[in-house]
């Protein structure tokens, strides 16, 4: 029983430890702001300027005449 108790008490002081740790490192990076070398990868990928490139004309489709074209229907019998 008093194994359990060590154990108990060692496993609660490392989550408050955790916990303080968190604390901390939340309010760092609140005020102090996130270093730039230490962002994830996906929030640098959606923050990254693209060159733009100026916007292509639209191109045309060229449709041939037969395509175009209104056929009647015919049921072919055998």
């Amino acid at each position: 029983m008093f194994k359990f108790l060590i154990i108990s008490f060692l496993l609660f002081l490392f989550f408050i430890f955790l916990f303080g740790f968190s604390v901390v490192r939340f309010f760092f990076q609140a005020f102090l702001g996130r270093p730039s070398g230490k962002q994830p990868q996906s929030r640098s990928n959606r923050n990254t300027k693209r060159p733009q490139s100026p916007p292509s004309p639209p191109v045309k489709k060229i449709i041939t005449r037969e395509e175009g074209e209104y056929v009647d229907y015919e049921e072919v019998k055998d």
